[in-house]
Parts: structure tokens; sequence; C-alpha cells
């Protein structure tokens, strides 16, 4: 007997093939990240967020003197 494969089904097969190979690529790259980032560099510690903004060191723009 020969096994007969509509269009419908070689569709469902073909989607769960890609998402399965998307899958193990997702779950490779998170286990990739854990592993390299319990040995990677520490990160030093960001400025605080609330701290002031450093004022602006651009000289303020006078109006043009009048021509009269």
């Amino acid at each position: 007997m020969i096994a007969y494969l509509d269009p419908g089904s070689g569709s469902l097969i073909a989607s769960a093939l890609v998402g399965g190979v998307a899958a193990v690529g997702v779950a490779a790259r998170q286990a990739r990240s854990r592993v390299t980032g319990a040995f990677g560099r520490k990160r030093r510690p960001e400025l605080e967020p609330d701290a002031p903004a450093a004022p602006d060191t651009e000289p303020a723009v006078e109006p043009p003197a009048d021509a009269s």
C-alpha cells in the first residue's frame, strides 16, 4: 500500500519541522547565554538613574543687536 499525503498534511509536517528547528535554536542560544554569562566579565554599575544631568556647556545664543 502506498501512502498519500495531501497538501494540507505536507504543510503541517513542514511547519512542525521548521518550528522544531527554531525551538532547538532558541534553546541552544539560551543555554549558551547561561553558561557564558557565568564566566563573562562583570559589568560596572551604571550611574544612579536619579543623578542630575550635567549642565549644558554650550554658550547661550544672544539675540542680534537692533540696527536702529
